[in-house]
């Protein structure tokens, strides 16, 4: 199994990324696996880097530091270099993860997304903090299979999902909505701020294509995969321990890399 992280031009969260995935294979005893931090420029020389990958994977960072809006400009030089390549590979049966600028990318470059836009957060300024998003127990996504909650953390400044109606309502009917935002009692956010960050419509946090290979979510998995990881850590060891539980090693993070490496073993 080899997987492909990208990098290059603002990308700044490959290493984390590639890291989760490692991780996960030792924890899931995998070891036919490759993860290699590709530079885009690389790729675009040498295609063969990605027909060979079975799992693509567009980190966070800043892009062109978002200067022509967040994710374009990656966009476009994929688009413009790699696009018979990239189309190729969603066709065939492969995964692809697009992670907060991953997922700005990712919108611009999946046709059933091109619709929408990821816009800046209604607060007016960056958010960095841990959040709860509740999984679309109908959706289909490969990533999500058998989770329902998760606790991650998100880091952004454009994270609101941004749509007509009638696109939206195409995305809900083909529950392509796979996470959204839900407050510490598992009721969706409504708007509420801090429980959605960002304002996005319809609370969303992350979308999945219509084959389920293709995730684009704003939450950062990578930065969750540890319990200790978690800014509540302390707190819920404390539980756990007076309630005789398990403290766990790995956060909700992991939940997701897991998925996809045992979509191929």
């Amino acid at each position: 199994m080899k997987i492909t992280v990208l990098s290059g031009y603002g990308l700044n969260c490959e290493k984390e990324t590639a890291f989760a995935f490692m991780e996960c294979s030792r924890k899931l005893g995998i070891s036919n696996i490759e993860v290699k931090i590709v530079h885009i420029n690389d790729i675009i020389d040498n295609p063969s880097e990605l027909k060979l990958s079975n799992i693509l994977a567009i980190p966070g960072g800043f892009s062109y530091g978002d200067d022509t809006g967040a994710g374009n400009a990656f966009a476009l030089r994929i688009k413009n270099n790699l696009l018979d390549e990239f189309q190729e590979f969603l066709s065939q049966d492969k995964l692809i993860i697009g992670i907060c600028n991953g997922c700005q990318i990712l919108v611009k470059l999946i046709p059933e997304f091109s619709s929408l836009a990821l816009i800046h957060n209604d607060i007016g300024n960056y958010q960095c903090r841990w959040i709860r998003v509740g999984v679309n127990p109908q959706s289909n996504s490969v990533w999500l299979r058998g989770l329902s909650e998760l606790y991650l953390p998100i880091a952004h400044g454009e994270g609101k999902f941004f749509m007509d109606q009638d696109i939206l309502n195409q995305l809900i009917e083909s529950n392509s909505t796979a996470l959204r935002y839900i407050d510490e009692n598992g009721n969706y956010a409504n708007l509420q701020f801090p429980y959605n960050p960002n304002g996005s419509t319809y609370e969303l946090a992350a979308l999945s294509d219509k084959s389920g290979r293709v995730l684009a979510l704003m939450p950062h998995p990578e930065r969750g995969i540890f319990f200790t990881q978690q800014d509540n850590w302390s707190l819920e060891k404390e539980k756990s321990k007076r309630l005789g539980i398990a403290v766990p090693k790995y956060g909700d993070g992991m939940l997701i890399f897991e998925n996809a490496l045992k979509y191929f073993c």
